[in-house]
């Protein structure tokens, strides 16, 4: 079947010796993964009451992970509107939580279980499939969560723009006219979303001093994403190995792009919710952000990308790393 996306052994620069990584051992280790996932999968362990778990007097997010937590609008808003922004800061989480699964992790799986990767073990469908229950699960439960919270704080109309990682994605599919292109800037995408989610959600999935429901929700979600990362590590390593040279140089361009998107303060997302809410000077407080920065790559680890960017790295890719220093990602 003639697809976009060729195989490897169509081009011998593809199949000499310095592919760096082992792609039998990723497909070993998918193969375990798949081979638990009914044990270890959360959608299998049964639910939980949320109302049981839902305390009024806990706050609903963190405020470091707020944008402006240190702007004097901020700090000198009274209590009960700080505990609504708040409230806001974990619907507008969910949000972007259901956008990636839906609009970034469904998509690139689906890819994959479509057979546009050709070459790859059946091993890649099984697991992708696996994958999109773990997601939907996801969406269920943080949607639940978000209904529950709306409902208890009175927030029923309040409405979110798509994330900045949705729309960067978008726009940069739409200035390549190839499908193969657009398809490997989604799987990137979906690649730096699941080995980035991990570590915010272990942010919030550990601290006790949040609403019990929310802290529960992170952490059934948690669980799933720590298998993900290492699954979308893998099939990165064995989709990549099947690629021609153009393709292959193509990734490693696109690769470090989705880290600063994921890094965005979604400042447009909050000027809406605070406006929403009615938050004196939203303008100011928005705008003095935006000037200052509207990213937080130097407050997360991206240090695991950058380590499997370097596997994928062949000495026969001329793009290299290049594109990770050319975006500031690397020193």
């Amino acid at each position: 079947m003639n697809t976009d996306l060729e195989l490897c052994m169509t081009d011998d620069a593809c199949t000499s010796d310095s592919v760096l990584y082992n792609v039998t051992q990723a497909i070993n280790l998918l193969k375990k993964i798949s081979k638990d996932w009914q044990y270890r999968a959360q959608v299998k362990q049964g639910e939980f009451d949320g109302e049981e778990f839902f305390d009024n007097s806990k706050d609903d997010f963190l405020i470091d992970l707020l944008p402006f937590k240190d702007h004097p609008l901020f700090t000198d808003a009274n209590d009960e509107m700080k505990k609504r922004i708040l409230t806001c800061g974990w619907l507008a989480y969910n949000e972007k939580t259901i956008d990636i699964e839906a609009e970034v992790i469904t998509p690139a799986c689906m890819h994959i279980i479509h057979g546009e990767f050709p070459g790859l073990q059946k091993i890649m469908s099984t697991i992708a499939s696996q994958t999109l229950v773990d997601e939907a699960y996801h969406v269920l439960l943080v949607n639940t969560g978000s209904q529950l919270t709306r409902q208890r704080r009175g927030l029923f109309s309040l409405a979110f723009p798509e994330s900045n990682l949705i729309t960067k994605m978008r726009n940069f599919q739409q200035q390549h006219s190839e499908k193969w292109q657009r398809t490997l800037i989604l799987l990137v995408t979906a690649i730096v979303s699941e080995l980035f989610i991990s570590d915010y959600l272990r942010l919030l999935s550990h601290e006790r001093s949040i609403q019990p429901l929310n802290r529960m929700i992170v952490e059934t979600h948690r669980r799933d994403e720590l298998l993900h990362s290492s699954i979308f590590k893998n099939m990165a390593k064995c989709i990549y190995a099947s690629l021609n040279m153009e393709k292959r140089e193509f990734f490693m361009k696109v690769f470090p792009l989705p880290i600063r998107w994921f890094a965005n303060l979604e400042l447009d997302v909050w000027s809406s919710i605070l406006q929403q809410i009615g938050f004196h000077n939203s303008h100011t407080l928005i705008n003095d952000c935006r000037s200052i920065n509207e990213e937080n790559i130097e407050k997360i680890d991206y240090s695991g990308l950058i380590a499997l960017a370097k596997e994928l790295e062949t000495s026969n890719t001329r793009i290299g790393m290049d594109s990770f220093y050319s975006e500031g990602l690397i020193a």
